[in-house]
């Protein structure tokens, strides 16, 4: 890979001249008139048009987004000659050995946010077809990475780890709020790109490194942690950046496993991977597991963007692999072996606790809103309720009802007649949640209109008989104390957030398994 790897002016150039240039998604979106550069790398890419217009924007999409050849007329007719000569310089531009009167560029280059970033390509020079290497550097435009960056907290931290980096997009990303950030990946080729990647942001406060996971951290410790880690199951290795194991969870437990020696109290740890519920055992509490001795220290959550099918993911690998129906029954046979009942996809996130409190284990199903604040919402009430002064506290507040509650009820026949059985509470913010509830809790919600604490209410529910009157008011409590952490009820200090217009959520419409982006 001839990408140049050293200090040099030309990447402060080439920076400012793309900027300049107008080489950003939003511009690029607009000229090729999609919604987002993930569409890019869709089965329908065929259909992305774009104007072959003798100009920067649209000859720098061509070089770097559609892999074509350019005469060298055509690029000196558009581009400066210190343009040309930077692009040389760093390797982005190179001669096309059939005729030497082209050039075309060996990676794809593009925006990500404020960043720019080079990865392997998605498509093949000129339609040729296309063979991913080994040690391929997955794209950091694919719908899962974008999740994957969008999710992450930006409140500010002294040391910011990312593991399996590949184009090192998260910790590059992390440097506007980190005071140093380092990217960590197995293969060189990533750790090349990932570097590529830093020295053409400008960024000092960021380390590319060569590991396995964490061998090369020594003593260091971090403040967060992350990682977006290969996560399919597979029988036979085939891409480093795709193989997670026969379950998928192999890089993902080796991650977690490390975390009681590398992430420092108050420190968090989000990851976006794919995981199983086993039999008599959920993800969460297997994750929980993983922590070993010091899993005490720990609290984890998981919010869960799609459950799927063992049969569904054999499928899956047997079309990746092309190996039909027989390697579709081995891999069948493989997670039948192991008791996994369901496939989980989505967010891990543990923290390490700074002071003396009850650690929690949670799970949500991500709704069609749910983004990085209803993650962080969550995390906060669960650590404000694991205190054991919450109940006492959560007495004196006022909880409001949500409008996006729902109270569904299911008849049935009974002696003839179609009669109220089954009650539940749904919601789909800040995340996707059912609840069975006794009948009497369709009085409660009206009642919970911002006038009354929870022990009035509590009192309210004793004076119109619908709960027993020797209840303790803690008992109550904890009913309200369960509403609340499902988003049914709010209180003030621990109001869920509203979507906004216009972010994206974690349950996208367009998101697909990394495997279906290429």
């Amino acid at each position: 890979m001839p990408l140049y790897l050293q200090e040099s002016e030309d990447f402060e150039y080439l920076r400012n001249y793309l900027r300049a240039a107008g080489f950003n998604e939003k511009s690029i979106c607009n000229r090729l008139d999609i919604k987002g550069l993930n569409e890019l790398l869709s089965d329908s890419r065929t259909r992305v048009t774009f104007s072959k217009e003798s100009d920067e924007l649209g000859s720098l999409a061509r070089l770097f987004l559609f892999g074509e050849f350019l005469k060298m007329e055509e690029l000196g007719s558009i581009f400066a000659s210190r343009m040309l000569e930077a692009l040389t310089n760093l390797g982005l531009l190179t001669e096309e050995p059939a005729d030497g009167n082209g050039m075309f560029s060996p990676v794809a280059l593009y925006p990500v946010g404020p960043l720019f970033i080079v990865s392997d390509r998605w498509c093949a020079l000129n339609d040729k077809d296309l063979v991913l290497p080994e040690d391929f550097v997955f794209p950091a435009i694919t719908p899962n990475t974008s999740q994957f960056l969008a999710t992450l907290p930006l409140s500010p931290c002294d040391s910011f780890l990312e593991l399996c980096s590949g184009t090192g997009a998260a910790a590059l990303a992390a440097s506007r709020y980190a005071q140093h950030a380092w990217a960590i990946d197995i293969t060189e080729r990533s750790t090349q790109m990932g570097e590529f990647n830093r020295l053409l942001n400008g960024l000092n406060n960021v380390a590319v490194l060569k590991g396995d996971l964490y061998e090369s951290m020594g003593d260091l410790r971090f403040d967060r942690i992350v990682a977006h880690p290969p996560y399919m199951p597979v029988l036979h290795p085939v891409q480093i950046f795709y193989d997670g194991g026969v379950d998928g969870e192999q890089v993902t437990r080796r991650i977690v496993e490390g975390l009681p020696r590398f992430l420092r109290p108050g420190g968090s740890f989000y990851c976006l991977a794919q995981g199983s519920d086993r039999k008599g055992e959920a993800f969460e509490h297997r994750v929980r597991g993983w922590l070993g001795e010091s899993q005490t220290d720990f609290d984890v959550a998981v919010v869960e963007r799609r459950p799927q099918d063992p049969q569904d993911a054999a499928i899956q690998y047997a079309v990746k692999s092309k190996g039909g129906s027989q390697a579709a029954s081995q891999m069948r046979d493989a997670l039948s072996s192991l008791g996994v009942e369901s496939m989980v996809y989505g967010w891990i996130v543990i923290q390490r606790r700074k002071d003396e409190r009850r650690v929690f284990t949670v799970r949500r199903a991500a709704g069609p809103g749910t983004r990085r604040e209803e993650i962080v919402w969550l995390l906060k009430w669960e650590i404000f309720a694991a205190n054991p002064l919450a109940l006492e506290a959560l007495q004196g507040m006022v909880p409001v009802a949500r409008r996006s509650l729902e109270l569904r009820t299911i008849h049935r026949m009974k002696d003839g007649d179609l009669v109220p059985d089954q009650f539940t509470l749904h919601t789909d913010e800040p995340f996707s949640m059912d609840c069975k509830v006794q009948p009497w809790v369709g009085f409660l919600i009206p009642q919970c209109d911002g006038k009354s604490t929870v022990r009035q209410l509590f009192e309210i529910c004793k004076a119109n008989n619908l709960i027993h009157p020797d209840t303790p008011s803690e008992e109550f409590a904890k009913l309200l104390m369960i509403l609340i952490s499902g988003g049914f009820l709010e209180v003030a200090d621990f109001c869920p957030p509203n979507p906004q217009a216009g972010e994206k959520p974690l349950t996208d419409a367009h998101d697909h398994l990394q495997h279906q982006a290429l």
